[in-house]
């Protein structure tokens, strides 16, 4: 078989047609000319949906589980590997420039597109300037699917590094429910607390599971709710949605009303 004829034919179909008309397999054929040269990799591009079922668990896994795939090395895999991370990159400076905490919707979604592909706990910590213009988003601590530890430390170091004045977490439960548990609430307390003794803000803490996410600013779930907070302008008419949405019964007081 001419393999570099064939080679060339994909990516001038993808060319003519872009990638609605593939199927998954084909996909992954076309990827992995980049990776693998000279030989076919049809072959390989169906081994890898055969064992891992579909091309999303292909996205998701691991370098080490692709390697045990025939026909994968591990510049293949690391090739593979990479592309869940540099679309989570796109999607974060995709919406960076136009993310205002005034829109928390906005907010809600970058959270969400930060864990996207993502198997284990990761804790992230979002660091704004005095105008709440974002100046950084900070890859704090990885866990396991169900846990992830947070050393307090680290998140001063790096508020300190891009001089913040104010501050949003934001973690994951990838096979759990969005609702905090009791440790979520007492980092959260602790947190807040810690950051507040050097006059740092902590607006919020976001749970993301899948496409749900909870919000402690809009549950009403941070002492800074005692007092106006004005990095939300959101009406009455705006919470209610969110609030249905999330299943909330009360309106923070830094709602504006």
């Amino acid at each position: 078989m001419d393999h570099a004829g064939h080679r060339d034919r994909l990516r001038k179909r993808y060319q003519a047609e872009g990638l609605g008309g593939f199927a998954a397999h084909e996909i992954l054929e076309l990827l992995l000319t980049y990776a693998i040269p000279r030989i076919d990799v049809n072959p390989v591009a169906h081994r890898l949906i055969n064992h891992f079922g579909s091309l999303e668990n292909v996205l998701e896994a691991s370098v080490e589980e692709l390697t045990h795939v025939e026909g994968i090395g591990e510049k293949a895999a690391s090739f593979l590997s990479m592309l869940l991370p540099v679309f989570r990159a796109y999607e974060m400076e995709k919406q960076r420039p136009r993310m205002r905490l005034k829109n928390h919707g906005e907010l809600l979604r970058y959270c969400r597109s930060l864990f996207v592909g993502v198997k284990n706990e990761q804790l992230y910590l979002l660091c704004f300037d005095a105008q709440m213009q974002l100046q950084a988003t900070t890859l704090i601590a990885t866990g396991t699917p169900s846990e992830v530890s947070v050393i307090p430390r680290q998140m001063m170091q790096a508020l300190i590094r891009h001089n913040a004045v104010a501050a949003v977490m934001t973690h994951n439960h990838p096979s759990g429910s969005v609702r905090p548990s009791e440790e979520d609430l007492v980092l959260t307390r602790n947190i807040e607390v810690m950051l507040g003794s050097v006059g740092i803000r902590l607006n919020d803490h976001i749970i993301v599971a899948g496409e749900e996410d909870f919000s402690f600013f809009l549950n009403g779930l941070l002492n800074g709710n005692e007092n106006e907070i004005s990095y939300l302008s959101w009406n009455q008419d705006d919470f209610s949605r969110a609030a249905d949405r999330q299943g909330i019964r009360t309106i923070p007081h830094g709602i504006k009303k």
